[in-house]
């Protein structure tokens, strides 16, 4: 028995780290695997398709990719080879690309009646009255894939609004972007809640630092345990089935009326969590592998 831990980062990392340590304490061995050593060969007398630094390798019991929102079509490609060795990946390849690309997640989840901000894609030239009719001000404007509170800048008016597009507009390769509303019933606030194989193992009310309406605990802001009602436990359900995803963290914003999804992150960092909440959640995580593996053995 053994997991592949597919990850740009080593064993230094948090995450990593708790991980290789809560499987073997499960008796379970996990190597971390960076996916720019793969290749991936398909056709007649290639083996398995899939190489590592050049090499044949032992094909793992299951596969835990933890690339989140830096997944590239490489990788991607690397998961479905997995898969297509009909090796388990926990979150697969279809789900996290669509936990990647924030317009497509949303896309889902307001088909299927989920509480979600008004969204815009934009394209360049920018409408600016679209936006001012639809989405209005302050708005968020988002790069479409980013985590940590990366690429997601406030706009506080439609001036503010037009000048950076404009800006971002004349650059040689101008990003794909979201305008999204923004919702200020709890500024600086926001809510992250860990769904593992299905069930709500917790959640961590995140607080800004000073000055930032950004909650993540990536950027100096801290958290506190927040306790789990029926909504929140639906919502954030809801979205990881609608995602496909086993293991996600789903942030959801204070709305004035209850709570609305802001996204799904497939690879969810989780030492605040363990730091502000108290819960295991690396053990949580092996139990469950140990529980799939167990399954795919009968």
């Amino acid at each position: 028995m053994s997991i592949l831990i597919l990850s740009k980062k080593d064993e230094s990392e948090y995450e990593n780290r708790r991980l290789v340590k809560s499987l073997a304490d499960l008796g379970i061995p996990a190597t971390i695997y960076h996916p720019d050593n793969f290749d991936v060969i398909v056709g007649k007398g290639t083996g398995h398709g899939i190489k590592y630094n050049g090499q044949e390798f032992g094909m793992p019991d299951l596969v835990l990719t933890r690339t989140g929102s830096g997944t590239t079509e490489f990788i991607t490609a690397i998961v479905r080879q997995f898969e297509e060795e009909h090796i388990k990946c926990i979150n697969s390849s279809i789900s996290v690309e669509i936990a990647k690309d924030k317009m497509r997640s949303h896309q889902l989840l307001a088909s299927k009646g989920m509480p979600v901000p008004n969204t815009m894609l934009v394209r360049f030239p920018v409408d600016v009255d679209i936006a001012d009719n639809l989405i209005g001000w302050p708005c968020v404007v988002k790069v479409i894939s980013g985590s940590y509170g990366e690429g997601i800048y406030l706009c506080e008016n439609k001036t503010a609004f037009k000048k950076m597009m404009e800006f971002i507009g004349n650059l040689d390769t101008p990003k794909t972007l979201l305008v999204q509303e923004y919702i200020d019933a709890r500024p600086g606030e926001d809510l992250r809640v860990l769904v593992i194989g299905g069930k709500v193992i917790g959640a961590m009310k995140r607080h800004a630092p000073e000055g930032d309406f950004r909650a993540n605990i990536s950027n100096g802001g801290y958290g506190e345990p927040f306790e789990v009602n029926g909504e929140i436990e639906y919502l954030a359900r809801e979205t990881a089935r609608i995602c496909g995803l086993e293991i996600a963290g789903i942030d959801l914003l204070f709305d004035k009326d209850g709570y609305k999804i802001c996204e799904a992150n497939s690879a969810p960092g989780f030492e605040g969590f363990e730091k502000y909440c108290g819960i295991n959640v690396a053990e949580h995580i092996a139990e469950y592998i140990k529980y799939k593996i167990s399954l795919k053995r009968k």
